[in-house]
């Protein structure tokens, strides 16, 4: 169990946040020639990058987002201790307990919202055209903007309230939807599991508990695997949309993916997340929403990746710990 654990770190510190960083910066770039709806375009860019700016650019922003995470967990743990909001429900939970969950994730993401903004900014920034941030400057930005609720300080900046509702959509709708798969995921793996275990119970004595743990955690990682991939694959229109309102007026430099080795300033003047997903379609076409979807292919496929080689390596460790056949 200890080395899935470890495994799980891993993928989602080394593996995914590259692989966001050049997923967000797609997003944002509205005037980029360059879509890179196949992991195969992200390649020579990723090499440019690499050589222009130093190994760990892609990496930028990560403390971000673990404050975020952070804040995240504290303010929902905080609410449902002062509210009668349930934190977890189960499929015999009520509907008024699923209801009154959704509203603690709404109030959840709300409350993180204006942070969400200041860790984009500096998860996209160009590190060339940048200050580095500090650890604490996502706190400090995000406390300024939640001040300022209906009176941003800067031009074409939209005002808090207005990214509150695309937010919560998006935070609820991905929980909802990673949650349904997830719990499909694992009826269908512990089914399985079930039939493979009774199976093997007709010609084996008891399975090792060690080996049974092992194998329920890591169908824990799979079935959490399909449920995020769904979920970022179906809300990827609307999660380019949240970034492009959030990024607005914040005059933020990003890396130019078209070539990787220039910059470019995010410039925009959307008026709403309605007025936003219509510019894109008009100006960019439909697929303008789905800029970076190559960099979410080749998130999920090293991760998959990864999955299998930690599935080989569980079987090569508990392979000496089977059972032995009953003497009969």
């Amino acid at each position: 169990g200890l080395t899935l654990i470890v495994c799980s770190i891993l993928i989602e510190n080394l593996v995914a946040h590259p692989c966001i960083v050049l997923r967000r910066q797609c997003q944002v770039h509205r005037t980029a020639q360059k879509y890179h709806l196949t992991p195969f375009t992200l390649f020579p860019v990723i090499v440019k990058l690499q050589q222009r700016q130093g190994l760990i650019t892609l990496w930028k922003g990560a403390p971000s987002m673990f404050v975020v995470r952070g804040l995240a967990m504290a303010t929902e743990t905080v609410l449902s201790e002062c509210t009668p909001l349930p934190r977890e429900v189960t499929s015999r939970s009520s509907l008024q307990q699923i209801a009154q969950h959704l509203a603690l994730k709404s109030l959840t993401f709300a409350v993180v919202t204006p942070f969400c903004c200041a860790s984009l900014v500096e998860v996209v920034q160009c590190d060339v055209a940048s200050e580095k941030p500090g650890v604490l400057d996502c706190l400090r930005e995000g406390l300024g903007r939640l001040c300022r609720w209906g009176a941003p300080s800067r031009g074409r900046m939209l005002p808090f309230w207005k990214l509150v509702g695309p937010t919560v959509a998006h935070g609820v709708l991905h929980h909802l939807l990673s949650s349904l798969v997830r719990s499909v995921a694992t009826w269908l793996l512990e089914l399985r599991s079930r039939q493979q275990r009774r199976h093997i119970g007709d010609r084996m004595g008891a399975i090792p508990r060690t080996v049974e743990l092992s194998e329920n955690y890591f169908h824990d990682l799979l079935a959490a695997f399909a449920g995020n991939l769904v979920a970022d694959v179906v809300l990827f229109p609307l999660e380019t949309v949240v970034h492009r309102l959030y990024l607005q007026g914040t005059r933020t430099i990003v890396d130019n993916l078209d070539t990787g080795s220039s910059v470019t300033a995010v410039i925009s003047q959307y008026r709403g997340p309605v007025d936003c997903f219509q510019s894109i379609v008009a100006e960019e076409g439909a697929a303008g929403l789905y800029k970076g979807f190559g960099a979410l292919v080749l998130q999920y496929a090293l991760h998959c990746a990864l999955l299998k080689v930690t599935r080989a390596l569980f079987q090569e460790l508990f392979s000496g710990r089977q059972v032995r056949p009953r003497q009969v």
